[in-house]
């Protein structure tokens, strides 16, 4: 039971390593040490690790979990792979396919997948503003599309320089992969992962406005089929990756902590807060 005490008094001071004092002292001599603790102590002391431990354990995990989730927007990203690869005449060639779907309509025009894109991003910072309780709170929900967005960014940024591959309607060097379509399956799979629990219907209206993003670019002779497969690949692994990276959660309440104390030639009340 002493242990527990001691580790218990020692979690609060030390509190991932950054702690706070303040306290008031009642005829206690200045060198001296805590005997007590509330019960209250040991338990958040347990409490917080058994936690450590459990994440230690499923670490080991974290990248069997992620090739799991990657299976899925890897084989859209080698799909896309392959359209550029086999000859311009056969079926599956970005050329053929292009040909076929701006043959449609070959003065089709709009702007609709400029704002389609980021639908689902907003309307699940929206919901989660209005108060309908996600998988995180609003906070860790910002944090984790701020740095997917941060991410996918730089990958299909990286890409588009390397790669330097024409776009449908001339001689600019930016098609692959199609940087709105990455933005949109970023965007479902956000919203996806947060609300989709409530109803499958939420992540299939999702995927269905990201498919339609991928539609458009294409119709409006923006990008290949390639451009897109591989853009839809790209959001998703950047979602899937940050959502496995995030443990920490931010924005906890500080943890405010009365404790009696008792010294060998006195005694009163510690005030101890962690941060």
């Amino acid at each position: 039971m002493l242990g527990n005490v001691s580790a218990a008094t020692k979690f609060h001071m030390q509190n991932n390593g950054v702690a706070g004092i303040t306290g008031g002292k009642i005829g206690i001599p200045e060198n001296a040490k805590s005997a007590l603790t509330t019960q209250n102590d040991i338990y958040e002391y347990w409490q917080q690790k058994m936690e450590t431990d459990s994440l230690q354990q499923n670490q080991g995990k974290s990248c069997p979990v992620f090739l799991r989730k990657a299976i899925l927007p890897t084989g859209l990203i080698a799909a896309g792979l392959v359209t550029m690869a086999v000859p311009k005449q056969t079926v599956l060639s970005k050329y053929r396919i292009h040909d076929t779907m701006h043959g449609w309509n070959p003065n089709f025009h709009t702007t609709a997948d400029n704002y389609l894109q980021y639908a689902p991003a907003v309307i699940t910072l929206g919901l989660s503003a209005a108060g309908l309780k996600g998988r995180n709170d609003l906070l860790n929900q910002s944090l984790i599309l701020a740095k997917a967005e941060l991410l996918m960014s730089v990958v299909v940024q990286g890409i588009k320089r390397t790669s330097k591959v024409e776009r449908p309607y001339g001689p600019v060097y930016t098609s692959f992969p199609s940087g709105h379509t990455a933005q949109a399956f970023l965007s479902a799979t956000f919203l996806a992962k947060e609300y989709g629990h409530i109803s499958p219907w939420i992540s299939v209206g999702a995927y269905t406005t990201a498919i339609g993003v991928g539609v458009l670019r294409m119709m409006n002779n923006k990008h290949w089929i390639s451009d897109v497969l591989a853009g839809a690949g790209i959001g998703i692994l950047s979602v899937e990756f940050v959502y496995l990276t995030h443990q920490h959660r931010w924005g906890k309440k500080n943890n405010l902590v009365f404790a009696p104390t008792l010294y060998h030639k006195g005694g009163g009340v510690s005030l101890a807060m962690t941060f």
